[in-house]
């Protein structure tokens, strides 16, 4: 019990050094903050173009990672304060309350047959021009990749792999919190914040869960926030072009978020990116270029999620353009629950459809969806946001309704979630890839039909945020004493961290096994 003990205490030791090595590098752009969880954010970005230039230059080490990691808290610690800080106490009270989502022995799906692989990649291996020959799984590796491969340490090898997406989550809930808790705020921005903690808190609290869909979708309420409620403020306005940038280069599917995004045009016009300064200009300008050059140097195509942008091999030669159309035609036909017409539980009520491009055509698949994913994967989350939604509603005092000059700005808001949503189900429609849109068209459907001006009680909203709290804890408490229980190899057998697989071959395949390090057979 106390050797569990030390090594929960050891976990959540080295998850505050690198969250304060994050906020380091956050840091080194010296920009003014509202938000002290934007020096994650910002930080983050910088973390992933360094570990992409040395993976393609001179390549990832656990003892140059010990230097980065170490960088930061140096960066933090003694780069001018622009900021409001976060005391320590608080920082390391919302830590523990948190700290049960990061104790994971089962890992999601996608992890051991995707996910770690690419981390396992990228780590091992200075730049290798074309490994998406190797395994087609390659073709949508995130970017987070290269974020994760530099907490790969000593004696740890890749055991803090899900570290940097467990600090993206807490940076998205200690966002709205520090909003909630603000001295000045607006009503509906108030209102806003506390759906969106109330909502992560009770639906998104299984790490065990997240890929890189989710936390991608975290990030973009994130820039929701800023481009909606702090529109007039060009610093914001720019942090949120940037961290979409972001959240298209961990998930391109993140893309389905651009109406939205163009509400900065109806604020600001076309000539607010002459505002830009020159280093958000470089950083933007370096974002886009690891994308590019990352995508180009797997798969031969500048923006793979596009089959035109690929080359063909009499070009490039280690192109997959025919293979990239494939694979996502593929992932097309898998979103709209094409290989699941069989595979209903309940048994479908329709006749199964062949023919691959028949079912894509004229909305064919929407049947098969609404009866195996809309149902209950989506019904579910609205049910939980209309809960959620009249909770907070009902639980506060609602004042008298004024007129107010955003009521334009709602329906024009209303109108770009709608065609948000509207793509990602034309597209993509699984939960995981759309639910940020989901979110704000909810929202605002509500936001111009009721009256939300609302007398918020500080106390009472505590009183939500601790209902919320314990959602998540009993939650995870209990899937982490069914993990003990398992009698399988996600079993509880490493605790706090979860079981890795070996690698076996040149990722072709692989197989599973109960060793607690990586082993390369090349």
């Amino acid at each position: 019990m106390i050797e569990e003990f030390l090594k929960l205490l050891f976990l959540l030791s080295i998850s505050l050094f690198y969250f304060y090595s994050v906020s380091g590098f956050g840091k080194t752009l010296k920009n003014k903050y509202s938000n002290y969880f934007d020096l994650q954010f910002e930080g983050t970005i910088i973390l992933l173009i360094l570990g992409y230039a040395i993976y393609i230059t001179i390549g990832i080490s656990v003892y140059l990672n010990i230097l980065i990691l170490s960088l930061g808290i140096i960066f933090y610690f003694f780069i001018g304060e622009n900021l409001i800080k976060v005391d320590f106490k608080y920082l390391l009270l919302f830590f523990l309350l948190i700290f049960s989502v990061l104790v994971i022995s089962k890992t999601h799906e996608d992890f051991n047959g995707y996910h770690y692989f690419s981390i396992h990649e990228v780590f091992n291996n200075r730049l290798r021009i074309g490994v998406s020959y190797l395994n087609e799984r390659f073709f949508h590796s995130s970017l987070l990749v290269f974020n994760q491969a530099l907490i790969v340490l000593p004696y740890l090898d890749l055991k803090l792999v899900h570290l940097p997406i467990f600090i993206i989550y807490l940076s998205s809930l200690g966002y709205f919190i520090f909003i909630v808790f603000s001295k000045t705020v607006k009503r509906d921005e108030l209102f806003f914040s506390i759906f969106c903690l109330l909502v992560l808190l009770i639906k998104f609290n299984r790490l065990s869960e997240f890929g890189y869909d989710y936390i991608a979708q975290f990030i973009l309420l994130v820039v929701f926030h800023k481009i909606y409620f702090l529109n007039s403020n060009n610093e914001e306005l720019v942090r949120a072009i940037l961290y979409f940038t972001l959240c298209v280069l961990i998930k391109p599917i993140s893309l389905f978020f651009f109406p939205i995004m163009i509400y900065i045009l109806f604020k600001r016009g076309i000539f607010f990116f002459r505002d830009f300064s020159s280093i958000r200009y470089f950083l933007f300008f370096l974002l886009v270029a690891t994308f590019i050059s990352s995508s180009f140097f797997k798969t031969g195509c500048l923006f793979y999620p596009l089959n035109s942008s690929c080359f063909t091999k009499d070009k490039v030669f280690w192109s997959e353009k025919k293979r990239v159309g494939d694979y996502s035609k593929m992932a097309q036909l898998w979103a709209k629950s094409y290989y699941n017409q069989n595979n209903y539980e309940k048994g479908s009520r329709y006749e199964k459809i062949e023919d691959k491009d028949l079912y894509l055509k004229k909305f064919n698949w929407f049947k098969f969806w609404v009866e195996t994913h809309f149902f209950y994967k989506v019904s579910e989350f609205l049910l939980i946001l209309l809960l959620t939604f009249i909770l907070i509603y009902f639980y506060f005092v609602k004042l008298k309704e004024e007129d107010t000059k955003k009521n334009k700005d709602k329906y024009i808001i209303l109108i770009l979630s709608f065609f948000s949503t509207f793509f990602w189900l034309n597209t993509a429609p699984q939960f995981r890839f759309g639910f940020s849109s989901i979110i704000i068209l909810f929202f605002f459907l509500f936001s111009v039909t009721l009256n939300l001006n609302i007398e918020f009680s500080k106390k009472k909203i505590i009183n939500l945020f601790i209902v919320g709290l314990l959602v998540l804890n009993i939650k995870n408490l209990n899937r982490i004493k069914n993990e003990f229980s398992r009698d399988d190899f996600y079993k509880f057998n490493n605790f706090p961290f979860y079981n890795e697989i070996k690698i076996t071959n040149d990722y072709s395949g692989y197989e599973i096994d109960n060793f607690l390090h990586v082993e390369i057979i090349r």
